[in-house]
């Protein structure tokens, strides 16, 4: 008896203890202070795309200067478009030397190289853009069915990005979702909405929520769902630990 007890007191104790897939909201007036409306979710802030470590800039030149360009120059130009940023956060540019990318926008970069070719060239104006971004990702986990980093390019809307991690989970709850956003200094603010709420059919028609690069969307587990959890993680696959040191539970003792 005294061993059972000792397992029981070892499940309660460990089961206290919130897993990562149990975040939720303040509960009571706090929680319901936090949550935010479609509306108000579809008017969110949208940060400046800034330039990040692995990015690929497409950078062309705003006008040639004909009295000094050869064959050859223009045969470089036309291939050297595109440039990586290193891990550092920079990239070399012919005439430019070493440009601090990381942190700026495409046009804040632009200026820049404008200032640094203005010696070479007459016309020096250049356009920055983001040919291709790894980062440029939203990652959605928690109660759905696939989840996975979602690439940007191809899903933008909360729909789409629900349908791309297969659904939610019949224990999700849908009322407390988790979107996380960062901001100017990329510190990320949490926002909590009721997914019901946002799907719910609205007369002339439903505006959509979309996505920026960096976003987290994180669907909680009902109540229900993670004791189920807790049935599984904390008493399932503790038999097998209890078996090992010669504990049974199957058995009363003396």
């Amino acid at each position: 008896m005294k061993k059972l007890s000792l397992i029981l007191l070892m499940c309660l104790a460990v089961a206290a203890c919130r897993p990562i897939g149990s975040l939720v909201p303040a509960s009571g007036r706090a929680f319901q202070g936090q949550l935010i409306g479609p509306d108000q979710l579809d008017r969110l802030p949208r940060v400046a795309t800034r330039v990040r470590a692995g990015d690929v800039l497409r950078i062309v030149r705003d006008a040639q200067d004909p009295a000094s360009m050869d064959l050859r120059n223009m045969v470089e130009d036309s291939q050297s478009q595109l440039y990586t940023v290193r891990p550092d956060g920079t990239f070399s540019f012919r005439y430019a030397g070493r440009i601090e990318a990381a942190g700026k926008t495409p046009d804040e970069i632009a200026l820049e190289l404008r200032g640094k070719l203005e010696a070479y060239y007459r016309e020096p104006g250049v356009t920055v853009n983001i040919q291709a971004s790894p980062s440029n990702r939203l990652v959605i986990g928690g109660a759905v069915r696939l989840p996975t980093p979602i690439d940007l390019t191809s899903v933008t809307t909360l729909e789409q990005a629900l349908f791309a991690a297969g659904g939610l989970l019949p224990s999700a709850d849908p009322s407390r979702v988790v979107l996380l956003r960062q901001d100017v200094h990329d510190r990320y603010q949490v926002f909590y909405f009721d997914l019901s709420r946002m799907l719910e059919p609205r007369e002339g028609g439903r505006a959509t929520f979309s996505f920026q690069r960096g976003d987290v969307l994180f669907v909680p587990k009902s109540t229900a769902g993670n004791w189920a959890d807790g049935t599984d993680v904390y008493f399932n696959q503790l038999l097998p630990f209890t078996r090992a040191i010669g504990i049974s539970i199957n058995k009363s003792a003396d």
